[in-house]
């Protein structure tokens, strides 16, 4: 993909981050793995931040993609993870600066009853919106597609003041990528056991 570059992490474990854009549209600024000396509750996968500048807006983006662990211990780590990570992002909001999009496959569902999940910093904080929130209880849209565990793992959350900037509405969806390949059993044998989160705004 001549017309696009890449990063992708340095200190997980094991099933590292990347993040891709587009050269033309961006100028990247800087890549940094917060949490990388003290990355247990991240279950060895440290978070992936990519700072860009995007030419036509001539504003300053960050996105941080992170793999929250799952199953045996994952709920406490993963509540532990996301406290950790709303700190950080608080000290940059704190000064002056908000223009986040954190998404990944966040391993809990929107839908779990409170104390059941890792959102809560977010939620409890206005400054904050999961746009996945529109779709989440719209069971076709599951990322997690396998029954019977239908469920919707993977969220892009976003500062609520990267949406009042872009003055406009946003589209979100799952996209099944079953329907181009053949169904989601090749998909899952090739790519992934979870569906892509598009955010369009």
């Amino acid at each position: 993909l001549p017309e696009y570059e890449y990063a992708i992490s340095e200190n997980s474990s094991y099933m590292h981050q990347a993040i891709i854009y587009k050269k033309t549209l961006f100028e990247f600024i800087g890549k940094s793995e917060p949490f990388s000396e003290n990355d247990y509750n991240f279950a060895g996968r440290p978070p992936l931040r990519l700072d860009l500048y995007r030419y036509s807006d001539s504003t300053y983006y960050s996105i941080v993609n992170l793999h929250m662990k799952c199953c045996d211990s994952g709920l406490d780590r993963r509540k532990k993870a996301s406290a950790m990570l709303y700190d950080y992002l608080l000290a940059d909001i704190d000064n002056g600066y908000s223009n986040f999009i954190v998404l990944g496959d966040w391993n809990d569902d929107l839908k779990d009853d409170f104390g059941e999940h890792c959102f809560n910093p977010f939620l409890d904080d206005d400054r904050f919106y999961f746009t996945t929130q529109k779709i989440v209880n719209d069971l076709s849209q599951a990322s997690y597609p396998k029954k019977p565990y239908y469920s919707f793992l993977d969220h892009i959350l976003i500062t609520k003041k990267l949406l009042e900037q872009s003055n406009s509405d946003f589209e979100i969806n799952t996209i099944n990528m079953g329907n181009f390949m053949n169904g989601y059993e090749t998909y899952e044998e090739l790519i992934s056991d979870h569906f892509p989160v598009l955010l369009s705004f």
